[in-house]
């Protein structure tokens, strides 16, 4: 790997661990920018890239350095909102997948397409994150059995507002960064 994707995939880490220390509390499921760092990873740095910086940030937790939320080191295997993280790398790689693919098949990057391709990481984020935080509310902390509805609720109805503005936002900035359309 060359010096300078090197430097980008830890750029992009270092920045999903500042943005976590940016918080909006929320019962189980806080808002943080992190859910922007990776959509912008992968838009910037592409789907390999981009999902190596989200396994970068996930490994600095899971071996102690304090960049999540809430807990490090393998506890915060342990809390609702690791899915979420699990889902950061699939979001980057997803998002910088179908910005390639926008790419090749219209010779361009727009705004409209860069946001698709964030909206689809997010997509691939909350699945990932819904799924844990069930099996977690559920089988783990035994909360008295959280229906997917309650699930849904706290996971993603409470984030979603936020999370599509953070998808126009990395598109705006991506179209600007990797030449799109001018605004």
């Amino acid at each position: 790997m060359k010096t300078k994707s090197m430097v980008e995939i830890s750029i992009f880490a270092v920045l999903s661990a500042v943005c976590a220390r940016l918080i909006i509390p929320l019962p189980f499921v806080p808002i943080t920018l992190q859910t922007l760092v990776c959509m912008l990873a992968g838009l910037l740095l592409g789907p390999r890239r981009g999902a190596a910086s989200q396994l970068l940030y996930m490994l600095m937790g899971l071996i102690g350095i304090p960049v999540f939320t809430s807990a490090a080191g393998p506890a915060a295997l342990l809390l609702p909102t690791f899915g979420y993280i699990i889902g950061f790398s699939g979001c980057a790689w997803l998002s910088g997948t179908l910005r390639d693919y926008f790419l090749r098949r219209y010779c361009r990057l727009t705004v409209p397409l860069l946001f698709a391709a964030a909206l689809a990481g997010t997509l691939l984020l909350y699945v990932t994150g819904l799924i844990y935080l069930y099996m977690i509310l559920n089988f783990w902390l035994a909360q008295g059995g959280a229906t997917v509805y309650r699930v849904i609720s706290i996971g993603f109805l409470s984030t979603i507002g936020g999370d599509l503005l953070k998808a126009f936002l990395a598109a705006l900035i991506a179209a600007r960064l990797v030449g799109g359309e001018k605004q």
